[in-house]
């Protein structure tokens, strides 16, 4: 049996606070983080939101701690990459592609791409996490990891360590002032994504309960400007929720 290349992930309490509110398991959250990283969006193509959001966390990765990437000396590669880019960047510039078609296009285009490289590289499928989970790897995640010079590895603790429920709602309590990728993602996530919008929820009354109790916080901390008070109040608040549905799932 092949045994997978094994990493170590630390689930922070916010990371764990974020996934049981929406109701996702951890592993989960990884997974469609890894399969909305988009090659087409990291060179600047326009893709709906959830795509260019989790591609812009790995962007913010690179600038927040850099990366070397290693030079490909195989033609082979560089004449496919080439070949594929070019293609990419012609279907960017074609302003007259219906959004829909140019979606299909990028997909067909990616899949092209992967069955030409992934025969000639190292590029992982598959890598397991320590408490045992299994994560696939896309060919666009492995792309832009290799092209910015990203480790597998710090790149996923960096979007579990990115993720804050508190933050992202004491900054932008009445109108954006920043949103950060991760956490935007994780929340478009939640509410657009069809079998997550569509997934019953085991504790419906408790979430109507919580949702009208953050509804008077909102408004009790409007006037807060202290940003670090606001943050430890939400905090409060969101861990109260978690510890909440953990008791009551128990």
């Amino acid at each position: 049996m092949e045994t997978k290349r094994q990493i170590k992930l630390n689930y922070t309490q916010e990371f764990k606070i974020a996934c049981k509110i929406n109701n996702l398991k951890p592993e989960e959250l990884l997974h469609y983080f890894i399969s909305y990283v988009s090659f087409y969006a990291f060179i600047g193509g326009n893709m709906e939101p959830m795509y260019l959001w989790a591609t812009t966390a790995c962007i913010d990765f690179k600038e927040a701690h850099g990366g070397q990437p290693q030079p490909v000396n195989d033609h082979r590669i560089q004449e496919i990459c080439l070949k594929y880019i070019k293609k990419l960047t012609t279907l960017n510039m074609s302003s007259g592609t219906y959004k829909i078609i140019a979606h299909y296009k990028i997909v067909s285009l990616m899949k092209e791409w992967s069955s030409e490289m992934l025969p000639i590289t190292d590029y992982e499928l598959e890598i397991q996490t320590d408490d045992g989970n299994l994560l696939e790897l896309t060919f666009d995640f492995n792309l832009v990891c290799r092209m910015n010079g990203t480790k597998i590895q710090e790149l996923l603790q960096y979007f579990i360590n990115q993720i804050s429920l508190a933050r992202e709602r004491a900054l932008n309590l009445r109108q954006v002032v920043k949103t950060d990728p991760s956490t935007a993602f994780l929340l478009l996530l939640s509410s657009n994504h069809e079998s997550l919008r569509n997934k019953i929820l085991p504790q419906q009354d408790m979430y109507k309960k919580y949702a009208a109790q953050l509804q008077k916080l909102d408004e009790k901390l409007e006037g807060e400007s202290n940003l670090e008070n606001k943050i430890r109040n939400y905090n409060k608040f969101y861990l109260a929720w978690y510890n909440a549905l953990n008791q009551n799932i128990n």
